[in-house]
């Protein structure tokens, strides 16, 4: 099958990749990747410090986002040399180009929109790192862990419109907070079951099965990059976004 992926330039959607591209070797991939999530904002200074320190992993890392695009097979290609337009002209040509089949986001941090969502025959399934409706947004491990929630979790889910982690769900994967290990530690332990729920999905769907989902259905709440506040108050609590002794 034809599977196109869209992540981001970070170290979960590294380490998530490594995984798919490893688990999907039977299967052409094409991989685009997106330079920022969402628009452009200013970050309060301890996620300005977590994302260099995510950069600094990365570049540590035995194989780069290239690297791990070329052992799929592929060029790696992103958006940002067209105003991160995914949605536009060019950026569709690109996509389309790849002849999508499934098309798999994983942290991507464009919004697509319905142009996009029309091309592949099998739809986009998109793997949130939250549980889905109480935490769409971004970030939704450190809100989780602000409000003392005893799980974090990932939901595989359909991108059905351009609404943020609104679409039909195929399932949910559930793993305890661990309270001594930084928001970063427990992000990044939501990969290995939550590529383990795409596999499961890509599997059905090559098999001709029908994907069981269901809608979302209770309170929704949508959450954006946390203010020096919330930050404080996480900090308080004795959390840490990340942790030089635990990688």
């Amino acid at each position: 099958m034809k599977i196109t992926i869209l992540t981001n330039r970070d170290l979960a959607s590294h380490i998530a990749l490594t995984r798919l591209v490893q688990g999907l070797s039977d299967h052409q991939l094409n991989i685009f990747i997106s330079e920022k999530v969402g628009a452009d904002h200013r970050l309060p200074q301890p996620l300005v410090d977590l994302a260099a320190f995510e950069k600094r992993q990365i570049a540590a890392a035995k194989m780069s986002f290239d690297d791990l695009a070329r052992l799929a097979g592929c060029e790696l290609q992103g958006f940002a040399d067209i105003d991160n337009r995914v949605n536009g002209l060019e950026g569709l040509q690109r996509i389309r180009a790849s002849a999508p089949e499934l098309i798999i986001s994983v942290r991507f941090g464009l919004i697509i929109r319905d142009a996009v969502i029309a091309i592949p025959q099998y739809g986009v399934i998109n793997l949130h790192s939250g549980v889905l409706p109480s935490y769409r947004g971004v970030m939704a491990t450190f809100r989780a862990m602000l409000n003392n929630e005893p799980e974090i979790g990932s939901t595989l889910h359909y991108i059905q419109d351009a609404g943020v982690d609104t679409g039909d769900i195929i399932s949910i994967s559930r793993i305890p907070v661990d309270a001594d290990k930084s928001y970063l530690a427990n992000v990044l332990n939501l990969y290995a079951d939550g590529c383990a729920q795409i596999f499961q999905a890509v599997a059905q769907i090559q098999s001709g099965q029908v994907i069981d989902k269901q809608r979302q259905q209770g309170p929704a709440g949508y959450y954006s990059f946390p203010a020096d506040d919330e930050l404080e108050i996480f900090f308080a609590q004795g959390y840490r976004l990340f942790d030089h002794k635990q990688y």
